[in-house]
């Protein structure tokens, strides 16, 4: 199986988890507010990508199919912010090399009174990929 094919599985399988996890969410009274909290982590070090290690990015996050924001992030940054419910899409640019498509997310509905956690860390094979974690 080449590397392509490989890489393009594991896309679709982490949309399938994250999608999957969502579906099995624990029904729970909505925030008063209509939020949900989210908190992305950028953990992969360039250097083992043999580009430099603060490996800068831009997270392009669109809800309900509409820009929302660009959110630039190096190794160790950390973005956390309150959410109206929707459907989300993050898209990963790397700066200098361009999108990684292994780095999407969604679309996805987020609820309100969902807590999610992003992490950005290196997968089999050194492929940048997104662990998501919904509560």
């Amino acid at each position: 199986m080449n590397k392509l094919f490989s890489r393009i599985l594991l896309v679709f399988a982490l949309v399938a988890m994250l999608a999957g996890a969502f579906a099995f969410m624990t029904p729970t009274a909505k925030a008063a507010d209509g939020t949900f909290h989210i908190s992305v982590y950028h953990g992969i070090n360039g250097k083992a990508l043999g580009l430099s290690k603060e490996l800068p990015v831009i997270a392009s996050v669109y809800k309900d199919g509409v820009w929302l924001a660009d959110l630039p992030l190096s190794f160790k940054d950390r973005f956390t912010a309150n959410l109206p419910e929707g459907t989300y899409k993050i898209m990963v640019t790397a700066v200098g090399v361009g999108p990684v498509p292994s780095m999407t997310v969604g679309p996805v509905f987020l609820p309100a009174d969902a807590h999610v956690n992003l992490k950005a860390k290196l997968g089999a094979g050194k492929t940048p990929i997104i662990v998501a974690r919904v509560k």
